[in-house]
């Protein structure tokens, strides 16, 4: 007989392996490939097993539209955190504006004109090559008078073909109209631009001035007053009116006019006048 050395039960010599505990007795060498079956430990069972499953999947049943619940507001909480971030990274992108020039007033004693660089937001939105039309025109007339009115003309009329409501390409026009000395038709276009914007200051002064250059004194002052009016510090449009002013030979309200223009820091044709004895 032979005494397993795991269970202590004896067996007939024959047996190699134990019936009782499974394991192979000490007589005989286990097969190499073998694998040692060994009972299972102590409070672990199949049925452990089976138990915590099903404890397991009683919980998520239970609990399963909590769970949904988090995981759908989860998937929220991310997307909108995505879509925040998204439009901060937007907010920083600044779309690329045309430069802003400030034209001088012209150098002689006259009445200015005004010039107007290409509008930075115009609803509806100006096209870009309606822009750059523009403000190829605008750098041959940004000194106060156009060094090539033709060309910028030009460049005007192709402007406003594409965009004819394009208040601003009228005003500049009639501007190089104006230095080309076709008043009337610098007028016609001053005309166009303060029906697309009734409260254009700039086109109201800028008739005004070409009304003066047709000795139409009364109706240049109409325009400098309504250009006054928009825009009670408008120093150009003061010393334009002081200007039709002494044309008309009130010299009382030209020297007025072109003193509150060089107050505003427009002095060149007070001081011309002042020179010449009109103003004292």
């Amino acid at each position: 007989m032979k005494k397993c050395p795991f269970c202590q039960q004896e067996s007939p010599d024959r047996i190699t392996k134990c019936p009782y505990c499974g394991e192979w007795l000490d007589t005989v060498s286990p097969p190499k490939q073998g694998t040692v079956v060994k009972p299972p430990k102590k409070g672990q069972s199949g049925t452990d097993s089976i138990d915590w499953q099903k404890n397991l999947e009683e919980i998520l049943n239970k609990y399963r539209t909590h769970v949904i619940s988090i995981i759908i507001i989860a998937g929220l909480l991310f997307t909108i955190s995505q879509m925040v971030n998204f439009n901060k990274r937007a907010g920083k992108v600044t779309a690329i504006e045309p430069p802003k020039v400030e034209a001088p007033a012209a150098q002689t004693p006259e009445p200015a004109q005004t010039l107007e660089p290409a509008p930075t937001s115009v609803p509806p939105p100006v096209p870009i090559s309606v822009i750059n039309l523009y403000n190829n025109a605008f750098a041959l007339c940004s000194s106060g008078k156009c060094t090539d009115p033709q060309k910028a003309i030009e460049y005007l009329n192709e402007a406003i073909k594409l965009k004819p409501d394009y208040a601003e390409a009228y005003n500049n026009r009639g501007n190089a109209y104006g230095d080309l000395g076709r008043y009337q038709q610098a007028i016609t276009d001053y005309n166009e631009a303060i029906s697309l914007k009734p409260d254009y200051t700039h086109a109201y002064n800028n008739r005004g001035a070409n009304y003066n250059s047709l000795g139409q004194y009364q109706r240049a002052i109409e325009d400098f007053n309504e250009a006054i009016r928009l825009k009670p510090d408008y120093a150009i449009a003061y010393s334009n009116r002081g200007n039709a002013y002494l044309n008309q030979g009130d010299k009382i309200s030209g020297c007025n006019d072109l003193s509150k223009a060089c107050n505003l820091g427009e002095c060149r044709l007070y001081e011309a006048k002042k020179q010449k004895g009109d103003c004292m």
